[in-house]
């Protein structure tokens, strides 16, 4: 009875192992979608693109330190010494200064010290304004944040065309591969008729020699077959994010296409809505943000700050309240700024020139994809 139960057990487990790998197409998108490594990687740009944001924001809030210093010397920094000497003791006529008779002795005196000193400082500055460059740094990492986006969109897109290619693919050699079954099947028993009759002296050798001749080029044209089928499997595997490729088949067959014509767009309209077009486009916007990012370090800056000092030295300590303003002008950059603006102005050009390049040959692209796509229909057409 046990052996029994472990045997269904066993049945089943292996028949649920079967079903799972067998795909439908919507299936294999939604694995591609959630296990291909590249739109991973793109993800984590994505929050690695947040987070540049998050960081360019902290710049509009005021920059707080904090310092402290601790200073000891193996002697005083400071040495006084004075001559003993007698001082004259005045008794309030000033007429008999010079003449004093009286005297008070001072003896020699050494003094040492400043042979320690403890520092600590908390300063804030908050920038007023820096050339325009805070808010430009906020509008790159917002710039940049959507081009990641844009670039998971662009590779997500271009995950789902590939998987339909591995998955077509893959249906298709099952076709073939059954074709190529079907007359090989064909082939034996033609093969067994043609042997009978040369047995029974109807036909040949020769007849019988072409007929395997034909049956071992379908066999080796078999065996091609059936590893190109292995081949786009381990490819279509780690597309998909599977460790196990052998089981792996698709569900669907090769089904009735649309004609081209319900595909057709005019190729000027089609480029407006592809994420190429409008990734080139935000590469001119960041070359102009550059440019204003680089205009800003050759203006003012000014900035507002509060602060406290803590001062122990010559045992004596005191907490000092510091406010401050700063305002820095460069002078003698504004010079070589000149030809940084003159080179960003030329890299905005290079911008929208490659995105005139690449639009025209995006064109080109589907215009040879629809021609392409209508020689293939028509081929099926002759075919049928």
């Amino acid at each position: 009875m046990m052996k029994i139960i472990f045997t269904s057990i066993a049945v089943l487990l292996f028949s649920s192992i079967t079903v799972a790998q067998n795909y439908t197409l919507k299936e294999c998108k939604n694995l591609a979608l959630e296990n291909n490594l590249r739109l991973k990687e793109s993800k984590l740009k994505i929050d690695a693109a947040e987070k540049v944001k998050q960081n360019a924001f902290t710049n509009y809030f005021p920059k707080v330190s904090a310092s402290a210093n601790l200073f000891r010397s193996s002697k005083g920094l400071l040495e006084i010494e004075t001559p003993e000497f007698n001082l004259p003791v005045y008794d309030g006529n000033p007429q008999n200064l010079e003449a004093a008779t009286q005297f008070a002795y001072f003896p020699s005196l050494s003094i040492e010290t400043l042979d320690y000193a403890n520092t600590a400082s908390v300063t804030a500055i908050q920038p007023i304004y820096a050339g325009g460059r805070i808010s430009t740094g906020n509008k790159l990492a917002s710039l940049n944040q959507d081009v990641q986006q844009l670039q998971y969109d662009l590779n997500e897109s271009e995950v789902l065309v590939k998987t339909e290619e591995f998955y077509w693919n893959l249906a298709a050699l099952n076709e073939k591969k059954k074709t190529i079954e079907n007359y090989q099947t064909l082939l034996q028993n033609l093969h067994k008729e043609v042997n009978d009759f040369y047995e029974a002296g109807l036909t040949q050798k020769s007849n019988v020699l072409k007929v395997q001749l034909e049956l071992n080029k379908i066999q080796g044209n078999k065996l091609q077959l059936i590893n190109g089928i292995d081949v786009l499997k381990m490819a279509f595997a780690q597309h998909l994010g599977l460790e196990n490729y052998e089981n792996l088949s698709v569900t669907d067959t090769i089904a009735n296409i649309n004609a081209p014509d319900f595909y057709y767009q005019n190729p000027s309209e089609a480029i407006k809505n592809r994420k190429e077009t409008t990734l080139l486009n935000k590469a001119i916007d960041a070359e102009v943000l550059q440019k204003k990012l680089s205009s800003g370090e050759f203006l003012p800056e000014l900035g507002f700050g509060v602060g406290g000092l803590y001062l122990d030295v010559a045992d004596n300590d005191n907490f000092y309240g510091v406010v401050f303003a700063s305002l820095t002008i460069p002078i003698s950059d504004w010079w070589g700024g000149t030809y940084k603006k003159q080179e960003h102005n030329l890299k905005i050009e290079m911008a929208k020139n490659n995105l005139k390049e690449k639009s025209q040959l995006m064109q080109i692209q589907i215009s040879k994809e629809y021609k392409s796509l209508t020689e293939s229909y028509k081929q099926i057409e002759i075919a049928q």
